[in-house]
């Protein structure tokens, strides 16, 4: 086993650098806007798993699984406007489950 420093010193040249990879063609201010709003993906994703419990899903048949996605989704919905409505009265209180 060896280390090889020219990886190393070539891998330095990138630190602190982030780049992006992508097949769209948005500009590249958009790519840069849209994934710094993922976290807004990734909370949404959070709230479902966790506050809202929509897994596992036990459904067979395809109306049975898209009826449970629309529920999850209205619920997702709901979740989003109470939280809005708490901002906007500047409530301490909070959508999620205590």
């Amino acid at each position: 086993m060896s280390i090889n420093e020219n990886k190393i010193s070539d891998d330095q040249k990138w630190d602190g650098l982030k780049g992006y990879i992508t097949n769209t063609k948005l500009s590249t201010e958009d790519i840069i806007k849209h994934y710094k709003d993922l976290w807004q993906i990734e909370k949404a994703f959070r709230v479902a798993k966790t506050d809202l419990e929509i897994r596992p899903v036990y459904h067979r048949t395809p109306r049975r699984i898209e009826a449970h996605i629309c529920i999850s989704f209205v619920a997702y919905k709901i979740y989003k406007e109470l939280e809005r409505q708490l901002k906007d009265k500047k409530s301490i209180l909070s959508p999620e489950k205590q």
